[in-house]
């Protein structure tokens, strides 16, 4: 044990009186040589799955909660990580006679672990009037694939918000949505000409 240490000492003094003789250029080689070994360490960590960061860490995106929601761009289109059994919360004011509807997409890349996504339009009193080709909440149970829904509320009242509910269970889900918000004649109901007069 002695001995290594003498080793040690003796080539870590050569390599000193070595830098002070060669200057900067030296000193920049074997920082330099430093830095290779330990990215290609790091890569070689990766590829053998020893830096596989926690699901917590997978985390990316808007993460609002019940109380504080996350408001949305109807012109943009959000792309984050769910992980670590967690729920979020996302808002939209809906004008009204519009509707809202959300494109979502959702995928498992772990190949190990099945994940769980469900996505619900939350109920309010006065209920939203739901639209055709769009459902109010979904379930998605996921293996190594990736799957789409469109869930949607129309607004017969003044305007409101609608909140969007996510929740995630078991592997990282990457996930994907997009709004679309617009005016619906089907939700403006009759012209007030065509309404029948009331009975005397």
């Amino acid at each position: 044990m002695r001995e290594r240490e003498n080793i040690f000492l003796g080539l870590f003094g050569y390599l000193s009186s070595s830098l002070f003789i060669r200057g900067k250029v030296c000193l920049g080689l074997v920082l330099a040589l430093a830095l290779l070994g330990l990215s290609s360490c790091a890569e070689v960590a990766k590829d053998m799955g020893l830096d596989v960061p926690s699901d917590a860490e997978q985390r990316t995106g808007p993460a609002g909660t019940e109380n504080e929601p996350v408001f949305l761009d109807p012109f943009q289109k959000y792309d984050f990580v769910m992980a670590a059994n967690e729920c979020r919360f996302f808002m939209m004011p809906v004008p009204e006679k519009w509707y809202w509807k959300i494109f979502l997409t959702a995928d498992n890349r772990d190949a190990k672990r099945k994940g769980k996504l469900s996505a619900e339009m939350v109920p309010v009193n006065p209920p939203f009037a739901p639209l055709q080709d769009c459902v109010m909440s979904k379930n998605f149970q996921l293996a190594r694939e990736g799957v789409q829904a469109v869930l949607g509320v129309g607004n017969n009242l003044p305007k409101r918000p609608a909140m969007l509910k996510l929740c995630q269970e078991g592997a990282p889900l990457h996930v994907v949505i997009s709004s679309q918000v617009s005016t619906t004649t089907g939700l403006i109901g009759p012209k007030k000409d065509r309404i029948p007069a009331k009975s005397e």
